[in-house]
């Protein structure tokens, strides 16, 4: 019996040493393990932070740049309506001038037309032997409806002054007002048989834009800078 119960204690105590060392080695493995983890943990961590920054910062990027370029935007229309507030107030300023100056106005651009078809025609037959198809033909001046019964008369009478010794008087003759009006806000409109100058406001204004809107925009935005 004792020796029983003594190899059954060796044996219990075997078992327990056995336990304590499998234990205290599973105990080892757990804490290795727990330590890589804490570890990998921290890289995880630590790399979720630093793409969590960095998708922060590239928010924060591109939340800027969208910032900047509706600010960009913003300003683009601001410079555009600025640029057309100089042309359509330029293009109001004629239209608000008293009936001698705007036909004086409108006489100028007819004369610039007439004497561009005129020279043209002088042109082509020159250099082309082209001749004169139109030769009997009248240089009509058509005009808006308003501006035909307040200043055409005036208009054709400066346009023959301004063009006095520039052309002949046959050429001038053959000008004349036509009955027929035209739908524009201003100017003129030359007509010779199958030939139109149009030297209408719309016209004008809008070859006047692209010729001067550079400049325009320096003239605007140095001063509209000097004032930020």
């Amino acid at each position: 019996m004792n020796g029983l119960k003594h190899m059954t204690d060796r044996i219990l105590s075997d078992a327990r040493d056995r336990a304590d060392a499998i234990l205290a080695a599973a105990e080892a493995d757990c804490r290795e393990i727990a330590a890589r983890y804490r570890e990998a943990a921290d890289g995880i961590r630590e790399r979720l932070s630093l793409e969590a920054e960095a998708q922060g910062a590239d928010m924060i990027a591109r939340a800027k740049s969208a910032a900047a370029m509706e600010k960009r935007n913003l300003l683009l229309v601001q410079q555009g309506e600025l640029i057309d507030g100089v042309f359509t107030g330029a293009e109001d300023w004629v239209l608000s001038l008293s009936p001698d100056q705007y036909a004086n106005v409108l006489g100028g651009l007819l004369a610039a037309a007439l004497y561009e078809l005129f020279e043209t025609q002088a042109e082509n037959q020159a250099l082309y032997g082209e001749e004169d198809e139109d030769a009997d033909a009248p240089c009509e001046v058509l005009m808006n409806k308003k501006d035909r019964e307040t200043v055409g008369g005036e208009v054709l009478a400066v346009a023959k002054r301004k063009l006095t010794g520039k052309l002949s008087e046959e050429q001038l003759s053959r000008l004349t007002l036509s009955k027929d009006t035209v739908r524009i806000r201003g100017g003129v409109v030359l007509r010779r048989g199958d030939v139109e100058l149009n030297n209408s406001f719309e016209t004008v204004f809008s070859q006047l834009r692209r010729e001067l809107e550079g400049e325009v925009a320096q003239v605007l935005f140095e001063v509209r800078g000097s004032l930020i």
